[in-house]
C-alpha cells in the first residue's frame, strides 16, 4: 500500500540520503510523486529496483483501467 496524503498536506520527512535515489526513480516513472515514491521505497525494503518496477506496474495498471 502507498502511503495517502492528508487534505492537511501531510509530507513525509525524506532523508537527504535517499533524495537522489527518488530522483532518479522519479525519472523512470514519469507520474509520481516524491512522497509515493519514498512511501513505496520504505515498504520495497529499500530496494530501488523493486520499486521502480512497482511504481511502473502501477502505472501501466492505470492506463489499462483508462480504456
Amino acid at each position: 500500500c502507498v502511503a495517502k496524503m492528508s487534505g492537511a498536506g501531510f509530507r513525509a520527512s525524506i532523508p537527504s540520503s535517499v533524495r537522489r535515489t527518488i530522483q532518479n526513480i522519479k525519472e523512470i516513472t514519469d507520474n509520481h510523486n516524491e512522497e509515493n515514491v519514498y512511501a513505496m521505497l520504505k515498504e520495497c525494503s529499500m530496494d530501488p529496483n523493486e520499486t521502480t518496477q512497482k511504481l511502473l506496474l502501477q502505472g501501466r495498471d492505470f492506463d489499462l483501467e483508462s480504456y
